[in-house]
């Protein structure tokens, strides 16, 4: 249906306007919690990351655009069934949902909503799952507001 070549190029492409994209939107983060004790600005940790994810997009860009392949998929097809293709594509609406929920309405009903949204695009159907993917959002949640002081709203 789709070469690994032409699909792993096109995700480059798109992973790295989205950390662009991103890191703009971290220029406006404002320094609270444990970062403004250190003196690092409440962006450095999502610029960094973006931008270690941007660089390692560039090197698998490279590998499938000089090479053609990365590791052993050369010639490889990407979405086989039409169903790998929905869940995929669903998956990349959650992700765009929970972008505007959490600007629209913030970070907790977002995360809320993006674990079990996430596990019903790609079709599980597992209670504990989907008990266990609230657990950690939770747990994630404490982490940060109680633990690091950081304000998530």
């Amino acid at each position: 249906m789709l070469s690994q070549r032409l699909a792993n190029i096109v995700f480059v492409i798109v992973v790295l306007v989205a950390c662009v994209w991103f890191g703009v939107i971290a220029e406006g983060f404002e320094t609270s919690g444990l970062l403004a004790s250190s003196g690092l600005p409440s962006k450095f940790f999502p610029q960094l990351t973006l931008g270690l994810t941007g660089a390692c997009a560039i090197i698998v860009g490279l590998l499938y655009a000089l090479r053609g392949s990365a590791g052993g998929d050369s010639g490889e097809m990407v979405f086989e069934e039409g169903a790998q293709a929905r869940r995929s594509l669903l998956m990349l609406v959650v992700a765009i949902a929970a972008y505007f929920i959490w600007k629209n309405f913030g970070f907790i009903p977002m995360a809320v909503i993006l674990g079990p949204l996430s596990l019903l695009a790609m079709g599980v159907r597992s209670i504990p799952i989907y008990l266990t993917v609230l657990a950690l959002t939770a747990a994630v949640y404490l982490v940060f507001t109680r633990l690091l002081g950081v304000t998530l709203s």
